[in-house]
């Protein structure tokens, strides 16, 4: 009887340990998106009380030049020759793997850098298509906000209104973080069957509706033997990212659970 105590306890430590760190983890998270945020609103309400006064940024695929005339944010990106642009690593990769044996560790780095570039692209909330007739250019913003090129050895200039930049970039702390919070959807906490087990469930939101879920879920069933266990459940959100579900596993237990969502 203690021992089945001690386990429980035991288990509960566990379960609270998990939930606060992923707690702690969502919170540093956020304070990062927003010293991002306040990191570019600095640097334009510095250029705007000191106009025309230019400030030079590089980053790996650019030299960028800001500066703020009345109201109006003028910005200029060339994108550095040498940068390892998404074009540019391609036609590296091309030429790499005609002797892949030789070049395999370079064709590793290559395929790493070749992978960020393509994530930068597809996480761009701006993406520009400009077709001259002889060539086609598309233009994204990175990271950091700045408007680049897929190809290398071309010079952007774009001009904008302050207020607007601010405005998006204010507005874009709360954005930012429930685009994360969707995209990633996890959640950790415990769960204990009708069949009188119990354990760690980690779940995946697989279909979002109002409060409601539908999770595919991974359950750690024996602390001792470490068993892996795969199920499905439906979640009811009942307080701030609280979540509490009903669900099927593959031991054909019927469960219910209790889960912080990220």
């Amino acid at each position: 009887m203690i021992k089945k105590a001690l386990e429980i306890i035991a288990l509960l430590i566990i379960i609270a340990i998990l939930v606060f760190a992923g707690y702690q983890g969502f919170l540093m998270y956020q304070r990062w998106q927003d010293n991002q945020k306040s990191n570019e609103l600095k640097l334009i309400e510095t250029l705007q009380a000191n106009q025309g006064t230019i400030i030079r940024l590089t980053t790996e695929l650019a030299e960028i030049e800001k500066r703020v005339v009345t109201d109006t944010l003028k910005e200029k990106v060339v994108i550095k020759e040498e940068a390892p642009t998404y074009e540019g690593t391609k036609e590296e990769l091309i030429v790499l793997r005609e002797d892949p044996i030789v070049n395999a560790e370079k064709i590793e780095v290559k395929r790493v850098e070749f992978e960020e570039r393509i994530n930068e692209f597809q996480a761009s909330p701006d993406k520009i298509l400009i077709n001259t007739g002889e060539e086609k250019i598309i233009l994204y913003e990175d990271t950091e906000g700045n408007l680049v090129s897929l190809e290398s050895g071309i010079t952007i200039t774009r001009h904008r209104k302050v207020e607007d930049v601010i405005g998006d970039l204010q507005a874009g702390k709360t954005i930012e973080i429930i685009k994360k919070k969707e995209e990633y959807n996890l959640k950790a906490g415990g769960y204990y069957s009708f069949d009188k087990t119990y354990g760690v469930i980690i779940s995946k939101g697989v279909i979002n509706i109002k409060d409601y879920s539908l999770n595919a879920s991974l359950l750690i069933a024996d602390l001792e033997d470490f068993k892996l266990i795969a199920g499905g459940d439906i979640g009811y959100e009942i307080k701030d990212n609280l979540e509490l579900g009903f669900g099927y596993n593959t031991n054909k237990e019927f469960y219910l659970k209790l889960q912080y969502s990220f």
